[in-house]
C-alpha cells in the first residue's frame, strides 16, 4: 500500500500542473519568470482595459453589462490571487514544507493508526482538489454556448468582452482574434485560480488531520494509563509532554494560516457574492444565457473553502473531550496539572475567518439565501 509521504508528492505534482502551464510553479525553490509567465502578466494587466472598453461598450444593454461586470469580478480575484504569486511563494513553500513533514512529525512511521489517517487526509484532499478544478473546467462549456445559445447582442461570442478598436462586428478576423482571447481568458483564469484555492483547502484538510491526530495519540495514552497501577504514570510523562508540544505547534500553524490567508478569503468571499447576484440578474431577466457555467463555478469554489472551514471548526470541537477523555485521575498531580492546562487551551475555536464572516458552511448557506432572495425580488 501507498504511503502517505507518496501520496502527498503526488498531490503537489498535481496542483503544480496549472502552474506549469501558465509558467508561475512557484512551488519550485529555482522558480524564475519565463516568456509565458511574461505573456501572463500581460494578459492580467490589460484585463482592466478590456473591461473598461467592455462596459462602455455594451452600457446600453443592462443584462449584457452586467454579464461583463460578473465577469470582472472573476478578474478582480485573478489580479488579487496574483498578489500571492509575486508576495507570498515563501510562504506557500513553507505551508507545503509543513505538509511534507507532518507526518513524521508525528510519527507516523511506527503508528499504523495515524499512517491510516495522513493516508486519508491525502485522499481526500486528492479527491476535492480533482472535484473543484473540474467544476472549473465546466468554465469551458462557455466556448459551446454560442452554439446552444447563440446571443448576436455579443456577436455570438462566449464572453461580454470586446478588444479596443477590433469590433468583432466588422470583420471575421476580428471576430476570430476575439474569440481565442477569450479561450486564453478563461484558460488563465482556471489555471491561476485552481492552484491558490488547492493550496487554501490542502491546509485546512492540514489542520483538521493535525487535530485528528492529536485525538488518536490522546486515545493511545488513555490505553497505556490503564495498563499500569494508579499514579504510576511517570514513565508517561515524555508521552504526555509530546501531546502537548504537537498541540501547541498545531495551534501556531493554524494562526499562520489564519493570517495568511484571511484577506484570501474575505476577497473570494466579496467577489463570488457579486458574481453570484449580477449572475442570477441576468437569469431573471434573459434565462437563455451562458452565465450558468460561471455561476457554478463561483458556488462551488465557496463551498469548498466553507466545507473544509467547517470541518476544522467540528474537528476542533471534538478535542475538548479527547482530552477530559483520558483517565487522567489515574495520572500523578503533576501530569493531571498539565491535562488541566491542555484542556484549557482545546477550549477556544479554531477557525479561519474572512474578516466580516467565518469561513463555514454558515455563512455559505447566508450567502445562498441572500443570494436566492434577491433572485426572488428580481422575479
Amino acid at each position: 500500500m501507498v504511503d502517505s509521504a507518496v501520496k502527498i508528492e503526488r498531490l503537489l505534482t498535481l496542483v503544480g500542473r496549472p502552474m506549469d502551464l501558465l509558467g508561475l510553479n512557484i512551488l519550485k525553490p529555482n522558480w524564475r519568470p519565463s516568456v509565458i509567465s511574461c505573456v501572463v502578466a500581460a494578459l492580467i494587466c490589460f484585463q482592466p482595459v478590456l473591461t473598461i472598453n467592455s462596459l462602455v461598450t455594451y452600457r446600453h444593454t443592462l443584462d449584457i453589462l452586467i454579464e461583463c461586470l460578473s465577469l470582472a469580478s472573476i478578474g478582480v480575484q485573478v489580479v488579487t490571487r496574483s498578489y500571492f504569486y509575486l508576495f507570498q511563494r515563501d510562504l506557500c513553500r513553507r505551508v507545503l514544507e509543513e505538509l511534507r513533514g507532518q507526518r513524521d512529525l508525528f510519527g507516523a512511521d511506527g503508528n499504523e493508526r495515524l499512517e491510516r489517517l495522513f493516508r486519508s487526509s491525502v485522499d481526500r484532499m486528492m479527491t476535492f482538489y480533482r472535484l473543484l478544478y473540474g467544476t472549473y473546467l465546466i468554465s469551458l462549456s462557455l466556448f459551446i454556448m454560442p452554439l446552444v445559445m447563440p446571443d448576436p447582442r455579443k456577436y455570438n461570442l462566449p464572453l461580454a468582452f470586446q478588444l479596443p478598436g477590433m469590433p468583432p462586428d466588422e470583420t471575421a478576423l476580428f471576430w476570430y482574434v476575439t474569440y481565442i482571447y477569450h479561450v486564453l481568458l478563461v484558460l488563465l483564469a482556471i489555471n491561476h485560480l485552481a492552484p491558490i484555492d488547492a493550496i487554501i483547502m490542502v491546509s485546512l484538510i492540514s489542520i483538521s488531520t493535525r487535530i485528528g491526530a492529536l485525538r488518536v495519540l490522546l486515545d493511545q495514552l488513555d490505553g497505556q494509563i490503564g495498563e499500569v497501577e494508579w499514579h504510576h504514570t511517570e514513565h508517561l510523562e515524555p508521552v504526555l509532554d509530546r501531546i502537548i508540544e504537537l498541540h501547541i505547534d498545531t495551534k501556531r500553524f493554524t494562526r499562520q494560516i489564519y493570517h495568511s490567508y484571511r484577506m484570501h478569503f474575505f476577497i473570494s468571499f466579496g467577489m463570488i457574492c457579486s458574481v453570484l447576484c449580477m449572475c442570477l440578474n441576468v437569469i431573471a431577466t434573459t434565462p437563455r444565457t451562458s452565465v450558468y457555467p460561471v455561476m457554478a463555478a463561483a458556488a462551488v469554489e465557496l463551498f469548498v473553502v466553507c466545507y473544509f472551514g467547517n470541518t476544522l471548526l467540528i474537528e476542533n470541537d471534538k478535542l475538548p473531550a479527547s482530552v477530559y477523555g483520558v483517565r487522567w485521575y489515574r495520572l500523578t498531580v503533576p501530569q493531571q496539572k498539565k491535562i488541566l492546562f491542555l484542556l484549557a487551551n482545546t477550549q477556544p475555536s479554531l477557525q479561519m475567518s474572512a474578516v466580516y464572516l467565518p469561513v463555514n458552511m454558515t455563512s455559505f448557506v447566508t450567502v445562498c439565501r441572500a443570494a436566492y432572495s434577491y433572485y426572488t425580488l428580481l422575479n
